[in-house]
């Protein structure tokens, strides 16, 4: 994949977290992996309405999260002490492991294939690092290498900071600031229904 790929899809995986889930499956089968037009034509918008609901990895054990709009102002957000990686799967499907959480997530008609892996939760010992404002990051493969690819995917899916940390150590991963924030708590897994 070109590098022009992974720039427009760190772009639209950071987009996908400013305007939120618009419509969260649990895992079921693929259907296709975003296009670069699809992916280039995610419009950032403040969205609305009540909190959306979406699984997410914590130390191998997935957790459901809701996913609240906050106002971008990063003077006042960029201490936020929460860490949310979304990581993206690659283009190429038949390297994937497993399927992930959001398979796809639905956003302004794009959908888009991540996990979601979380520093901390309430009630862990996390050292008070738990904060419902998350500052998101993007995780994907180094480059477009065929070999980096299958050696990112194989680390999928990564289900705790340490194995985030661990692929972008590895140099088969990389970590994209997206300068974007919102509210998260960790629910019941119910609370969608």
């Amino acid at each position: 994949m070109s590098h022009r790929f992974w720039v427009i899809a760190s772009a639209a995986a950071a987009a996908v977290f400013v305007v939120g889930c618009a419509n969260s499956s649990s895992p079921s089968s693929p259907s296709s992996a975003p296009t670069s037009a699809a992916v280039s034509d995610v419009a950032l918008q403040v969205g609305s309405g009540g909190p959306d609901y979406e699984q997410a990895y914590y130390n191998g054990t997935i957790v459901t999260m809701n996913h609240i709009e906050v106002q971008q102002n990063p003077n006042v957000l960029e201490h936020a002490a929460a860490d949310l990686y979304a990581v993206i799967y690659p283009g190429d499907q038949t390297l994937w492991p497993s399927l992930p959480l959001c398979n796809p997530c639905v956003h302004n008609g794009n959908p888009i294939y991540h996990d979601h892996v979380l520093d901390s939760i309430p009630g862990d010992p996390g050292h008070g690092e738990f904060n419902p404002l998350w500052h998101v990051f993007v995780i994907r493969p180094a480059n477009g290498l065929l070999a980096t690819q299958k050696a990112y995917a194989a680390r999928l899916p990564m289900r705790s900071e340490a194995e985030v940390d661990a692929a972008i150590d590895a140099g088969v991963a990389i970590e994209v600031d997206t300068h974007s924030y919102f509210l998260c708590s960790i629910v019941n897994e119910h609370a969608a229904r």
